[in-house]
């Protein structure tokens, strides 16, 4: 153990003096610094460091190797052209309803598959698990073959990868004990990446990021991931999702080819709305949002939001060849029931009826 963090010292020490790490370096320490860093220290420097200096593509694909190495796999027996996952960074400036979770019920009510990463939410009130977790689901402690079967059964499935990965529970330890548990609520690599690696075989997805500084480095990092087809999402002003206040720009990653383009509200179909239209407030009116998006009530531009999300992520999936439609589309399906039926249908298999029904009842969408 004492060697290895010798080494991981020495690699620490490359990025603290400025230099960039090639991919393997960046493996290697990650792994080294998961498996035997037991106080957090190594972690919270190479973290600090590599995030001041800036973090390269090769050094985020060392770290999603890191994952790939010592976490476990998914291999749910469903249509892989058919899957997909709206996750990202989180730490938007502007905080919002949980806009990739509420539109991942959507892209699921659409007949996709979503294998929904989710963590607990550090920089923002609540991250997707804090909304599983309402309704009686805790993603960090389900064990791979739930996962694999309800996305077999249900279609939609939330999961933490590194506390159902034995060779990642050092991992989540520490961070939680270097990290949250002292209040050191900062970005570091594990914003911008700890959903790009994903466990299960993805060919296509959207992913949403804080900053537009990182755009392309995540689009070269998906490009090295070897995605067939991925939407990476910076909403101009804070927001790690498509918006509507303004413009979105997209780098576009299509096998070893980037593009990148803008879009506006007006592509969606949208109308351009104004900051505090999508501003929420803390937990409880997160939740509520987000119970009256999927169950049709909310109608301005809280819902807009995730109509644009799900339309990118439709738009990805190949369902229609343009936003616009793909908005419509969305629209309908959660005017048909078909969004909220999933998120039912997840808990029944899952999760808490009664809590669901207590929240439906605060949000004022009791049928």
């Amino acid at each position: 153990m004492e060697e290895k963090l010798k080494e991981a010292t020495s690699l620490i020490a490359k990025v603290v003096d400025g230099n960039n790490l090639i991919a393997k370096e960046a493996e290697k320490v990650f792994t080294d610094v998961f498996l035997f860093d037991k106080e957090g220290y190594h972690l919270l420097t190479l973290c600090a460091a590599l995030h001041t200096k800036g973090e390269t593509s090769d050094e985020l694909l060392g770290l999603c190797k890191s994952h790939e190495k010592l976490g476990e796999k998914l291999r749910p027996k469903v249509d892989f052209e058919k899957l997909t996952d709206l996750s990202g960074t989180g730490g938007g400036k502007i905080k919002t309803i949980n806009v990739s979770t509420a539109a991942s019920f959507v892209t699921a009510g659409a007949g996709y598959i979503v294998a929904k990463q989710a963590a607990f939410g550090v920089t923002s009130p609540t991250g997707s698990a804090d909304v599983f977790m309402a309704f009686g689901i805790n993603p960090y402690k389900l064990r791979l073959s739930q996962v694999n079967s309800i996305l077999e059964r249900v279609g939609i499935c939330p999961y933490y990868i590194a506390t159902m990965s034995p060779g990642l529970k050092n991992r989540g330890v520490i961070v939680k004990k270097v990290l949250i548990d002292k209040g050191v609520r900062i970005r570091t690599p594990f914003h911008l990446v700890s959903f790009a690696y994903a466990p299960i075989p993805l060919k296509r997805r959207i992913y949403g990021c804080y900053s537009e500084k990182y755009l392309d480095v995540l689009g070269e990092l998906f490009v090295k991931l070897g995605n067939e087809r991925t939407l990476v999402l910076h909403g101009v002003g804070g927001i790690p999702e498509a918006s509507n206040i303004g413009e979105t720009i997209v780098v576009d990653q299509k096998r070893k080819k980037i593009d990148k383009y803008i879009l506006t509200p007006k592509d969606f179909g949208l109308r351009k709305a104004k900051v505090d239209e999508i501003r929420t407030g803390r937990r409880e009116r997160n939740i509520i949002d987000f119970l009256r998006v999927l169950y049709g009530k909310e109608k301005g531009a809280k819902k807009d939001i995730v109509l644009a999300n799900a339309s990118v992520a439709l738009y990805v999936m190949g369902k229609v060849k343009n936003f616009t439609d793909e908005t419509k589309f969305a629209g309908q399906i959660i005017d048909e029931g078909l969004a909220f039926k999933k998120l039912e249908y997840l808990v029944e298999t899952l999760g808490d009826k009664g809590q669901l029904e207590s929240w439906k009842r605060k949000a004022n969408v009791v049928s």
